[in-house]
């Protein structure tokens, strides 16, 4: 059976994603289609520049797939476009670092979490604010009033602009189609913090451009933050969903997905 790594559909060219993702073609016997974004979330998932997806979530997709048994027909779209793919019926699952929270679940199945993210504040090693915490009715969320007079940046459409619509609203705030998008805004002055998850902020960190910043705080774990990552079905897609929540846990059982975490999060820089 073909890899996903093997597969030639990955290699297509960023410039056709939207396209791509609207002439899906219907299933066939023996394939599942899967819908992927193009954006780069490393260590999660990009398309490198031979025009192959790689990442974590590449190598254990490339691997759930094998086990499910099915041939995945990839699809690429924007990271916003996934989810309303998914519900068009133009693709059976996919993958994008999506963390399974209250909201998503009135649209979309869940898979079972494949890994916990933590979401923090990035920003400029120089920077001496005093970030804070207060108390509210779901925990511990960030204090408002420690961010006075900063501009912080998230990606559209993802728990941090969730995180930051409920309890950060009268900060100024910048939502951007991606997470590199962002980062890009902050080095240039124009952020003084991007909200977002830990794993790709550590590879920012690592590069040449994020040489001046640092983590600067970790928010809190909410209900608004989600449950863990996890693939996406239709609402009632149980036949996906049991294919799926099988071979995951196969993966976690035969100590596969841990050794994909500890490759990508601890070893690959």
């Amino acid at each position: 059976m073909k890899k996903i790594t093997k597969n030639p559909i990955i290699k297509v060219l960023v410039g056709f994603a939207v396209l791509a993702a609207l002439m899906v073609p219907v299933a066939q016997a023996g394939e599942i289609r899967l819908g992927i974004s193009p954006e780069p979330y490393m260590p999660f998932t990009q398309i490198n520049s031979a025009g192959e997806w790689e990442g974590f979530e590449a190598d254990l997709t490339n691997a759930l797939c094998e086990k499910i048994g099915l041939e995945c027909k990839i699809s690429q779209s924007s990271w916003e476009g996934l989810i309303p793919s998914l519900t068009a019926g133009k693709i059976d699952f996919i993958v994008g670092a999506f963390s399974i929270t209250d909201k998503r679940k009135e649209v979309v199945d869940f898979s079972l979490s494949y890994y916990d993210a933590i979401t923090v504040l990035v920003g400029m090693k120089a920077d001496s604010t005093k970030i804070s915490d207060r108390k509210d009715g779901e925990g511990m969320v960030v204090d408002a009033a420690s961010l006075k007079g900063k501009i912080i940046g998230y990606q559209s459409g993802t728990i941090q602009a969730a995180y930051a619509e409920k309890y950060l609203p009268k900060i100024d705030a910048k939502a951007y189609p991606g997470a590199d998008t962002a980062l890009a805004d902050l080095t240039a002055g124009r952020l003084d913090y991007v909200l977002m998850d830990l794993q790709p902020v550590e590879t920012f960190l690592a590069s040449k451009e994020g040489g001046d910043y640092a983590v600067k705080h970790e928010v809190p774990a909410n209900v608004v933050l989600g449950e863990g990552i996890g693939y996406a079905v239709r609402k009632g897609d149980k036949d996906s969903l049991d294919k799926i929540d099988g071979a995951l846990t196969a993966l976690k059982e035969d100590g596969s997905l841990d050794a994909m975490v500890d490759k990508w999060f601890f070893t690959v820089k």
